[in-house]
């Protein structure tokens, strides 16, 4: 370029490129060219009847000369540059993860990578001739760290290598990616796949030179690697769970997987580990809603490294599909049939009915097979596991004994006991009267059978308790009605099973308002997991059909039923202590908590309510209580619990809230504290996965016992200008000789031609 700019030094310039130093704004100069176009095309007339050769010759002049004299209104300059290019950078990203600590034959991960750090630190002064080095300590995110520390850190306590890469992609400096030297084990903890290892290599535009470790450098270790299962499931229904497993080091042929709820062995299977890897899927069917804890684990052997990641613990949100209700009255009646018809129209209720028509004693002439009727179910219906995928068993005037079921009825109590839901509904067959005192059932009803008044068919009306008043179940009047009115406005009620009083923990929500003692009328109990609700009379449908009859609307029958029904399934819409944990599953080391909510009589907030929580491990079957937390409600009803220093293991948070002295209900949320850290649940290397990030980006997998390559890196686009200098080629003498050539040349040609 000297000869351009003979009196700059040497070396001054080493870069050019043509430039455009018109003023003219950028309309003017669209409607220079669209002119110049314009004026060419239109000049093809004149010349149209020359011979062809001579016309092109013509054209070809005249869009020469056209040319440049665009060329010289745009006034065309050579730019001269000192120009240097901006060095790329390097990302050397080091693992700090908490699997780094691991052992190898040669001392732990981290140490292993230092001394290749060492061994090879002649290497990285050379590339940083090249590009400026960037250190960092990543984990789940990158932490710059110029120079590395000494020893390198294994505190992060998980690892996510896209975020990480995503993080170098956008960090700049003006700079920009040549390369990335990446040290790790290659145990991501979000669950990165060789798929999305390639897809995000690809996108990185530089190359990944990826020094990790082998299968071989693994400590021996047993692990439940991962638990396939969706968030919620539906109750009675088959729930799906499949066992990743996978063994380095050990050997194993085969191993065992145990599955567990709330400390009880529900299924164990026999897995057979191929190249160390193994899966084991398991079905079951939830027995009630709510969330449930379910574990997983395999033995612990002599040799691992890491014993925490043998057992995996989940939280399973059951959710209800629909309502499976068994209903089995003892004869036909209006009260059954009012009822059976309320359950049919509901179109969330799967209902089985069945009422007797015939009995052992009847006198039977005709062969069986000949009969439409068929015989009572008995074994079928309620022995397990069929009785437990029923939400809820209805006994209406019902009695036991004509079909010989007395040693049945430990079924039903074990079905309460176990979350089921039970109700008995008054009749002459019914309660005392049907034989149930000293039976299983009455130890889970919620009256009191033994000694009681024979079946009475006088007329009453119920008298509303003082629970009664505020429970969901009885509230059954429209909006902003006197619960007292509604039930003074209502059809007297005829028939009655009488009790001697409740049974602990019970409830009369409705009472006889006339008999010694007042026995109740509507009842309900909390069993263990279960609940239990008794209706001492058959004329409830009364309140629809008399009460359609006196011109009413009957609605309160179906409120009456309806409320029971969700109080019965624990319809989390009707409880008034409601409990919400932040997670499900914490890590050791993290606090525990949860939300609570406590509702009024109307199912609003209500402030000031004093709240007892609990935290009790569900290991030594509920009854170890670790740590106790009281507070009271704020305006809005809500409260937070926080439990910190909890041990791993798996427990319930148990409240229970009171307000004025009163009891307003209880509630309970699983939680699972995690022993393993994220880290370890797999801290197997995954060279494969490393492997993938190298080659989908054009780099290479090193293993980090081996020497270093030689490394490619990406030529940096940005240049620095220092200086430039314009020299004008527009004004020059030879511009205007070649115009004057072009133009006298067209002239010259058009002459000859005969058009002037």
């Amino acid at each position: 370029m000297r000869w351009l700019a003979p009196d700059a030094a040497a070396g001054a310039y080493n870069d050019w490129r043509l430039v455009a130093t018109t003023t003219l704004p950028g309309w003017a100069q669209v409607a220079l060219v669209i002119g110049l176009l314009l004026a060419v095309g239109v000049s093809t007339l004149g010349v149209w009847r020359l011979p062809w050769r001579k016309r092109a010759a013509v054209m070809t002049l005249r869009a020469l000369l056209g040319i440049w004299v665009a060329v010289l209104v745009f006034r065309p300059a050579i730019e001269l540059r000192a120009v240097s290019r901006v060095r790329t950078r390097v990302a050397m990203l080091v693992d700090g993860s908490r699997s780094m600590s691991l052992a190898t034959p040669d001392g732990t991960r981290s140490q292993v990578v230092r001394r290749h750090l060492q061994r090879h630190q002649a290497e990285y002064d050379r590339l940083a001739e090249r590009a400026v080095i960037e250190p960092m300590v990543f984990g789940v995110r990158t932490h710059p760290a110029d120079p590395l520390p000494e020893p390198l850190p294994t505190d992060k306590p998980g690892t996510d290598l896209l975020r990480v890469l995503n993080e170098v992609s956008w960090q700049s400096s003006g700079r920009d990616l040549g390369a990335v030297i990446l040290y790790s084990d290659g145990t991501d903890t979000e669950g990165l796949t060789i798929d999305a290892a390639r897809r995000k290599a690809a996108q990185l535009g530089a190359p990944i030179y990826a020094i990790g470790f082998s299968d071989e450098d693994s400590a021996p270790d047993l692990a439940i690697r991962r638990v396939i299962a969706d968030d919620f499931a539906f109750v009675h229904n088959t729930v799906t769970l499949q066992v990743l497993l996978e063994e380095k080091g050990l050997d194993l042929p085969e191993v065992s997987v145990t599955l567990k709820q709330d400390g009880q062995v529900l299924q164990s299977k026999l897995v057979q580990l191929e190249d160390g890897q193994g899966q084991a899927t398991f079905e079951f069917k939830p027995r009630r809603i709510g969330k449930q804890v379910y574990e997983l684990s395999v033995p612990v052997q002599a040799t691992e490294v890491v014993d925490s990641n043998n057992a995996r613990s989940l939280v399973l949100k059951v959710i209800r599909d629909r309502i499976r209700v068994l209903q089995v009255a003892g004869r036909p009646s209006w009260d059954e049939r009012f009822l059976r018809e309320l359950l049919k129209r509901n179109p969330n209720v799967d209902l089985i009915s069945f009422f007797i028509l015939r009995s052992t004693t009847d006198l039977q002439k005709a062969p069986q097979e000949e009969l439409a009727l068929i015989p009572f179910p008995v074994n079928e219906l309620f022995t397990s596991p069929e009785i437990d995928t029923f939400d809820v068993v209805i006994y209406q005037n019902f009695s036991f004994k004509p079909y010989r079921m007395r040693r049945y009825l430990r079924y039903i109590r074990d079905y309460v006991y176990n979350g089921g839901s039970f109700l008995m509904v008054g009749g002459d067959l019914s309660f005392e009267d049907g034989a149930y005192p000293r039976t299983e059932v009455s130890e889970i009803l919620p009256i009191r059978l033994g000694g009681s008044l024979p079946w009475d068919e006088a007329p009453f009306r119920p008298r509303l308790t003082a629970q009664g008043r505020r429970h969901p179940i009885t509230r059954i009047g429209a909006a902003g009605e006197p619960p007292n009115a509604v039930y003074r406005s209502l059809p007297q009620l005829a028939g009655f099973n009488s009790s001697v009083g409740l049974m602990p923990d019970s409830q009369a929500l409705l009472r006889h308002p006339s008999l010694p003692g007042n026995p109740p009328v509507v009842a309900i109990r909390e069993v263990a997991r279960g609940r239990t609700m008794a209706v001492t009379t058959d004329s409830l449908w009364k309140w629809r059909f008399t009460a359609v009859g006196d011109g009413g609307a009957g609605r309160e029958f179906d409120r009456f039923w309806n409320n029971a029904l969700r109080w019965l399934i624990r319809d989390p819409d009707l409880s008034r202590v409601r409990l919400s944990a932040n997670r499900s599953v914490v890590l050791l080391g993290e606090p525990v908590g949860v939300e609570v909510r406590v509702l009024g009589p109307d199912y609003q907030g209500l402030a000031g309510a004093e709240v007892q929580a609990r935290l009790v491990r569900l290991e030594d079957a509920g009854t170890a209580v670790i740590k106790t937390e009281d507070l009271s409600t704020g305006a809005d009803g809500r409260g937070v619990i926080v439990f910190d220093e909890v041990p791993a293991g798996t427990y319930n948070v148990e409240v229970r809230a009171r307000h004025d002295g009163e009891s307003i209900g209880r509630a309970a949320e699983p939680v699972i504290v995690e022993a393993s850290e994220v880290e370890m649940q797999a801290p197997f290397p995954r060279p494969d996965v490393l492997r993938a990030l190298a080659e989908a980006s054009g780099g290479r997998f090193i293993d980090v016992g081996s020497s270093m390559p030689d490394m490619e890196i990406k030529d940096a686009r940005r240049v620095e200008v220092d200086r430039t200098r314009r020299i004008t080629i527009w004004d020059t003498w030879p511009a205007f000789l070649i115009l004057l050539a072009l133009a006298g040349l067209e002239w010259w040609l058009r002459r000859r031609s005969g058009l002037l």
